[in-house]
């Protein structure tokens, strides 16, 4: 039942229509004056019919506190005697109609009516703004969503682009350096033992000298190409546990050397998943390689590992010098690294097996506050059929 507010200084004009309003199925409030009209505007309406001259203030300024609240309301202006002058100050201040007195029955019922029907097209009017602008923005962020997708598609394309460059720069590499390196290997020690017993400490040790830059090189060049090769994994049920115990001992030496306190926290469940034991070790042993480097004067190496139903989970923490948040940014691109004569190939290598194992990586770090590294794998069902097996 929609609600209709009558203010009028008149109390004969007042019933009167409040009667007509009320026959018509409307709910009515009565009101004498501004002040008294001003206890409804708390209590909700849908139309106003106001008289201009009020006792107290004018029906103009009844109409503008009205228009001040934030519901639209249709406010219809009477009055006794037509004044056209006031009329312009009516449409100002926000009337909807202006009806003179007489007032017609069938001229109110019609006035109200139409101001209920502008009431309603406000209203959803309002609705269909508040809709569209929730709209808008669920489609902004959509879009923000979408947009930082594409980015990250477009990001592993250009990635994946540089890998592939790699590889053809590594076919040409394998072509044209490697065969010619062990080549010149081959004729440093040839010459070096032809010559044994006739050659001064200093001739020997630059012998020795040449053959060693000559491994160093030939050891890059396989890194790039190990780095470029497909892999192809071959999967069995591995401890993952093993294989840590295993990068641990190999670098016993350079853990011992740097001062560096290792605190491995294996899960006592010692589970299993489905690995390439071999790539799966070279990957660890960049990443836990990486976090003794970051400690060349002591630190806490933290490993530990973990597992639930469906992802099994490594954390590899140091207390390094850590990373700012550019490096970690490009941690994974081939060939960029902050390391004198390192050729950046370890992490991205680490990334790119756990990438094909169907797992995650992600690194979290700060400068002076030491590298945390996050491996997720996944657990395969029958894992424990396998092991068996």
């Amino acid at each position: 039942m929609f609600k209709v507010l009558i203010v009028d200084d008149e109390p004969s004009i007042r019933l009167t229509l409040t009667e007509f309003l009320k026959r018509a199925g409307y709910e009515v409030y009565a009101a004498p004056d501004f002040q008294s009209a001003l206890q409804f505007l708390t209590t909700g309406f849908d139309v106003a019919v106001i008289d201009i001259n009020l006792p107290d203030r004018s029906g103009i300024e009844l109409l503008q506190e009205i228009n001040s609240g934030e519901s639209y309301v249709p406010v219809i202006m009477i009055t006794g005697e037509p004044n056209l002058s006031v009329i312009p100050e009516i449409v100002r201040s926000g009337a909807y109609d202006f009806l003179s007195k007489p007032i017609l029955k069938e001229v109110l019922l019609k006035a109200v009516e139409r101001a209920i029907e502008k009431k309603l097209l406000t209203a959803e009017k309002r609705r269909l703004e508040l809709e569209i602008q929730q709209r808008a923005a669920d489609l902004e962020v959509r879009v923000a969503e979408r947009t930082a997708e594409l980015i990250q598609v477009q990001d592993r394309l250009a990635h994946n682009g540089k890998v592939a460059a790699l590889g053809r720069v590594a076919a040409q590499v394998a072509h044209e350096v490697r065969n010619p390196l062990y080549g010149l290997l081959l004729y440093t020690m040839h010459l070096k033992e032809q010559l044994a017993g006739q050659l001064a400490d200093e001739q020997v040790e630059l012998f020795n000298n040449i053959i060693d830059t000559i491994n160093e090189l030939t050891s890059l060049t396989d890194q790039i190409l190990d780095f470029a090769r497909p892999v192809s994994l071959a999967l069995r049920p591995v401890e993952l546990n093993s294989v840590i115990n295993v990068v641990l001992k190999l670098l016993r030496l350079q853990i011992s050397a740097h001062g560096i306190k290792v605190e491995f926290d294996p899960d006592e469940l010692n589970p299993t998943a489905m690995l390439d034991e071999a790539c799966m070790r070279a990957a660890l042993l960049n990443l836990i390689l990486n976090a003794v480097q970051a400690m060349p004067t002591g630190g806490t190496l933290s490993i530990t590992s973990a597992t639930d139903e469906e992802t099994l989970s490594l954390v590899i923490s140091d207390t390094g010098s850590g990373m700012s948040a550019e490096r970690i940014n490009k941690i994974f691109e081939p060939f960029n690294s902050d390391k004198p004569g390192g050729l950046g190939l370890g992490m991205p290598y680490a990334k790119k097996i756990i990438n094909q194992h169907g797992g995650s990586i992600r690194i979290e770090s700060r400068l002076g506050e030491g590298t945390r590294v996050w491996i997720g794998l996944p657990v395969e069902k029958d894992q424990s059929e396998g092991t068996s097996a």
